[in-house]
């Protein structure tokens, strides 16, 4: 483990506790706070759990509720610093690997924030994977506050966000109309009103209702457009150098794989298999083709055949109209030749090329849970907002207890289990169980039961502790 807890009496050691040498990281000491009775006689620590964590409870055994092993550590680490009031507080949200749901709970971690600030309360946060994400998303969503204390993320994989394609379109369609049609209705209003119009009411509630409207709509527009400049601004103000701690380990196996996910361009289609499939289709787009062709042009050929047919003319007359049918095969070649020829000049490798790209999206789309407004780009070990903040990175191989046989050990027990019981219920075939029995193995999962770790979650809680007075909102 490279970063060791700085004494409660000292302030940390740059080169251990800040990341040194990382753009993010802060190269000055933090300022040690030293938390009284009277300065703050209840401090809440807001917990967020991360994916597949949820549970309806705020106590019980998962390392984010009131009564874990995790928060009685923790308890009793920051008594031994001089924080005896602190109360853990758990953000429930679904865990799903959805952003679209991540968005929303960071929306509800806003709210828990802001009532906090409202009644005095300092407060810090914990936060575990996509928790991790959700902080980050809910701190861009307020302005600065010297309630706030220490911020510390296990394992995060942050997201690099990009607003996808539709969502653009739309924030710049609501954003210029509502620039344009506001100074407009503005106007009628002023030119209608100073008219001395005895139809006040109406002018009134029609032009201005279409000017709040298109007030509104500017607003949601802009704001959609510049949100991630605003959440730059708003965690530059918000966030004090070195008062985001990022613990990661370079063994963190959900870390590694999202990275890979978005590092690796796997080729699905190649242009060999990709021009097969042109030229299956070269087949299928000629037949239907050739019937669209005679469909298109039935009353040219057909009408002659159906005259002479009528009139009971079966000689060689009819027989002559029937030559048409030996267009079939020339507008079936036609076709499927051109399609044949594109896939040899270019076509199957731009379909391979647009086929992979369409798998890979969808790929790291699951990987990422990209369901939301955001494309998400890639992932990083610190958060897209925040400028200076202290890293510690974990190189140790045996973390909370798991090294690089936990997970074998795990899967053999498991099986042994399977085995003994000789049952389905609770064995391979529930996914639960088993999810429980080999998470629990994971160096993603591992971070909250090393005490080195809980040791220096606390000191950097210490040095942060919010300086809010009890009862005096901002």
């Amino acid at each position: 483990m490279t970063v060791e807890a700085a004494p409660p009496e000292t302030a940390p050691s740059p080169a251990k506790d800040a990341g040194a040498g990382h753009p993010h990281a802060d190269s000055t000491a933090a300022t040690l706070l030293t938390p009284t009775p009277d300065a703050s006689p209840r401090h809440v620590i807001v917990t967020v759990h991360g994916t597949n964590s949820q549970h309806p409870d705020d106590n019980g055994e998962r390392w984010w509720q009131t009564g874990s092993p995790f928060a009685g550590q923790l308890a009793t680490a920051l008594a031994k610093r001089g924080i005896s009031t602190a109360e853990i507080l758990p953000l429930h949200w679904s865990g799903q690997n959805s952003d679209f749901d991540r968005l929303r709970a960071a929306a509800e971690l806003a709210k828990t924030l802001r009532k906090l600030e409202k009644s005095g309360t300092s407060y810090s946060i914990i936060a575990h994977s996509h928790g991790g994400n959700v902080t980050a998303e809910a701190l861009a969503l307020l302005p600065p506050s010297e309630l706030r204390g220490g911020v510390v993320t296990f394992g995060t994989p942050f997201f690099t966000r990009k607003l996808k394609s539709v969502p653009w379109l739309i924030a710049l369609f609501q954003a210029a109309m509502g620039i344009i049609i506001a100074p407009i209705m503005l106007w009628y209003l002023v030119t209608i009103l100073g008219a001395g119009t005895t139809k006040w009411i109406e002018t009134i509630v029609f032009f201005g209702g279409l000017l709040l409207l298109s007030i509104w709509s500017a607003q949601r527009g802009l704001r959609t457009l510049l949100w991630r400049r605003r959440a730059r601004y708003r965690c530059a103000r918000g966030i004090k150098p070195g008062q985001w701690l990022v613990i990661h380990s370079p063994r963190d196996e959900a870390m590694r794989l999202l990275e890979t996910a978005a590092a690796i361009s796997p080729q699905y289609v190649t242009v060999a298999a990709a021009r097969r499939s042109l030229t299956a289709f070269a087949r299928l787009a000629g037949v239907v083709g050739t019937l669209a062709f005679f469909t298109a042009t039935a009353s040219y050929f057909f009408t002659p055949v159906f005259e002479k047919v009528k009139a009971g003319n079966y000689g060689l007359g009819a027989a002559a109209d029937l030559t048409f049918l030996l267009l079939v095969p020339v507008v079936y070649l036609a076709i499927y030749g051109a399609v044949w020829l594109i896939a040899r000049l270019g076509g199957a490798w731009a379909w391979a090329k647009t086929l992979t790209a369409a798998i890979h999206g969808g790929v790291v789309g699951a990987a990422y849970g990209g369901d939301a407004a955001f494309a998400l780009k890639g992932v990083s070990q610190f958060p897209p907002y925040v400028k200076e903040l202290n890293e510690a990175r974990i190189e140790a191989i045996n973390l909370g207890g798991i090294d690089d046989d936990a997970i074998f050990v795990a899967a053999r027990k498991l099986y042994a289990s399977v085995l003994a019981t000789d049952a389905i219920e609770g064995g391979l075939a529930d996914p639960d169980t088993m999810w429980k029995h080999l998470s629990d193995a994971l160096y993603h999962n591992a971070y909250m039961r090393d005490e080195r770790v809980i040791n220096t979650v606390c000191d950097h809680l210490r040095r942060f502790q919010g300086t809010g007075n009890p009862g005096s909102a901002r």
